[in-house]
């Protein structure tokens, strides 16, 4: 698989560096499992803040109530957003454009 070199700051790159050693992954493998995170979450139209809140729900896990109601959120989003022509149906489908089958999801019973 052919690689890229970029520069990342110095903290960074020792954070990746700890966190890949107890994940038993290199530093390059740490930090492309974070771009990977980060890229799940845009994609899913979830902030940071958002996902934080869905897992910490006051310490408890979120239960399927909250996850269908901001899925159910998002839906009504999305059609109101191609209602008024600001998006087309294929940029909201997983089946356009290869979407669906370049996902990647590791570790996932899906």
């Amino acid at each position: 698989m052919p690689s890229n070199s970029i520069r990342v700051e110095a903290t960074l790159f020792e954070a990746a560096r700890a966190e890949g050693a107890l994940q038993s992954r290199s530093t390059a493998q740490q930090i492309e499992h974070w771009a990977r995170l980060g890229a799940a979450l845009e994609s899913c139209g979830l902030t940071v803040g958002q996902a934080a809140t869905l897992l910490r729900t006051s310490g408890e896990r979120a239960g399927d109530i909250d996850l269908w109601t901001f899925k159910r959120q998002r839906q009504q989003q999305d059609v109101s957003a191609a209602a008024a022509g600001k998006v087309t149906q294929a940029q909201l489908s997983w089946f356009s454009g290869g979407k669906a089958r370049d996902l990647k999801l590791i570790g996932s019973p899906y």
